[in-house]
Formats: structure tokens, C-alpha cells, sequence
């Protein structure tokens, strides 16, 4: 019983140590462009949600990218274009940013965690002035997978973890 734990133990630590590896191989230009690329799609994200703009979130992600929101996994293009385009348009949208933490596991993938609050609230009858703010609908992190790709590097997973929210019934993300 104990060499069986001292193997699993052993194999454990032999996994860990060839993923650092694997990252460790990576030059510092490699990890930069890598860095740099995964936060584009995090701030692109954010960006096209508050348009609304499906087309475009849905071209963030891999073809069979699957995204937790709303406590449902949207899975391909079409179920990701179907989450933003079933928004409530009688609201404004804001998706605030803030920490982003990237980290490369090799060449082709790379992990990451970001920090987002989400406000959702009607809409003004004159769309020119500010909106009042009650309250943020969420607050919580994204976990994220990227992956590089033919077309460059695209989100595979994203699923937001809520942290605190306004009330469970009134949440976007």
C-alpha cells in the first residue's frame, strides 16, 4: 500500500513538473505574444458583449468553444451567438475588466483568469445621458482556455464564476 502511494505520489509530481516544462521552454518574446494575444481576445470579449454584437463574440471563440454563463454551457458558434442575442435589449450593458492573469502552458494553449463586473440596467428615455446604476447585476471571474489556432489564437473555454451578484434571479454575464 505504501510503494502504491509513493508511486502515485512519484507520477504526480513527474506530471507537474514536465507542464512546467513545457512553459519554461517558452522564450520571453513567446510568452509575450502569447500574453499579449489571450488578453486581446479577454478585452475584444468585453467589448463586442456590450455591442452586442454576436457575430463578433462568437468569432473570439474555437468553433466547438463552450462557454458557462448564466449557469449554462453555450456550445459552438451558434449557442454563443443565441447568449448575446437573447439579451434583454431594453437594458444597457456594461462588462467591466479588470485583472487579467495569462498563463502559458506551452506554444499552442494557455490558461487564464479575469476579473469582470457586470452591470445591466433600463434604458434611459434619452439614450445620451447616463444610466442610474443600482447595482452591479454580478461580479466574479472568467476561467479561460486558449487555444492557437489556424486563425490565430481563439478562447476554448470560458466559464465566469460568480462571486457576488445582485440577487440570484437578476444576473448576465
Amino acid at each position: 500500500m505504501k510503494i502504491a502511494r509513493y508511486l502515485l505520489s512519484a507520477s504526480t509530481t513527474l506530471l507537474l513538473l514536465a507542464s512546467f516544462a513545457n512553459a519554461a521552454e517558452l522564450t520571453a518574446a513567446q510568452k509575450r505574444d502569447i500574453i499579449f494575444e489571450c488578453q486581446q481576445l479577454v478585452t475584444d470579449y468585453a467589448y463586442y458583449r456590450d455591442l452586442r454584437d454576436a457575430d463578433s463574440v462568437a468569432a473570439l471563440f474555437t468553433e466547438d468553444a463552450r462557454m458557462l454563463a448564466r449557469g449554462h454551457w453555450n456550445v459552438g458558434h451558434q449557442e454563443l451567438r443565441d447568449h448575446v442575442n437573447n439579451d434583454d435589449m431594453s437594458t444597457v450593458s456594461l462588462h467591466l475588466i479588470t485583472t487579467i492573469k495569462i498563463m502559458p502552458q506551452d506554444e499552442n494553449t494557455a490558461t487564464g483568469i479575469t476579473y469582470a463586473a457586470v452591470a445591466h440596467e433600463p434604458k434611459g428615455e434619452d439614450e445620451s445621458a447616463p444610466v442610474p446604476l443600482e447595482a452591479f447585476a454580478v461580479i466574479g471571474k472568467y476561467h479561460d482556455t486558449f487555444v492557437r489556432t489556424d486563425k490565430g489564437w481563439k478562447i476554448s473555454e470560458r466559464a465566469f464564476r460568480p462571486t457576488f451578484r445582485k440577487s440570484p434571479a437578476d444576473t448576465s454575464d
